[in-house]
């Protein structure tokens, strides 16, 4: 297995309320790294924005690329890039931040249901995982449709939570299999890409979100646009375990992965 890591396209920094480094910080580490494409991802959780410094966040989020972009100009790509979170619960919101901000690149991503405020809350009541995955899988295929993002972020994320090393126990998630195809179809229709985030190997889950038996399921279908990110939230994890995801990729038939500048998809061999 490689260890170059070409690209991490999900990170977050100080400019998210979870982040631990700066976002130069961050970016030191991918160059030293030898990352050539680095994508800031930090955090705008839609239906939260008044709750904590979003506004001002995505205002310097941009200050800080323009800064980046100009540092490593010729020796390290540097992409201006958000994670934004539960779109559809303001959907007027979310609309009026992408038509102010020219992001490169726009992970869409669901990290809780309108009946489920924090997964890694749940009781230990397999009932009630159900019930939030029952949500969680429809509220995805609902973002999935709406579609004005540039890859859909850590498919499995609840499994996390409720799963392995942090959950603890199994659940059968091939009952999902259907609405998770109908996902699928429909970002591979919208020319959306999927995202293999490698955080799953090292927070619990020992496999990236989602594990490569659903990128396969992705590829079969016809999907061809994978972003690959480590969703690090501290300048030690920048890069983390994506060698892994790529040696998983390549194994079912992936030879690209890519980054979006402009919200375009360019190519990169792995």
């Amino acid at each position: 297995m490689t260890n170059i890591i070409p690209v991490d396209c999900h990170i977050h920094s100080t400019l998210s309320p979870d982040g631990n480094d700066s976002p130069e910080t961050m970016a030191r580490r991918a160059f030293e790294l030898g990352i050539k494409h680095f994508t800031l991802t930090d955090h705008i959780e839609n239906e939260k924005l008044s709750s904590w410094g979003y506004a001002e966040a995505m205002e310097k989020s941009l200050e800080v690329y323009r800064r980046l972009k100009a540092e490593y100009e010729g020796r390290m790509n540097v992409y201006f890039g958000a994670e934004l979170g539960q779109a559809l619960y303001d959907l007027p919101q979310a609309e009026a931040i992408l038509e102010r901000y020219d992001y490169d690149f726009v992970l869409g991503s669901q990290h809780r249901t309108k009946s489920y405020a924090r997964v890694d809350r749940l009781p230990d009541d397999d009932t009630v995982k159900y019930a939030y995955l029952d949500e969680y899988f429809e509220e995805l295929l609902a973002l999935a449709e709406w579609g004005r993002f540039c890859s859909l972020s850590h498919l499995t994320f609840p499994l996390r939570f409720i799963s392995g090393d942090v959950g603890g126990g199994e659940l059968d998630i091939t009952r999902y299999c259907s609405v998770i195809d109908k996902i699928l179809d429909t970002i591979i229709k919208k020319d959306i890409a999927l995202e293999v985030n490698s955080s799953g190997i090292r927070k619990g889950l020992h496999v990236p979100m989602p594990g490569m038996e659903y990128v396969k399921r992705y590829r079969d279908r016809g999907g061809r646009m994978i972003t690959v990110g480590s969703d690090a939230h501290r300048a030690e994890d920048v890069g983390a375990d994506i060698p892994q995801c790529l040696e998983g990729l390549r194994e079912i038939g992936f030879s690209e992965i890519c980054v979006f500048s402009k919200k375009q998809p360019i190519f990169i061999k792995i």
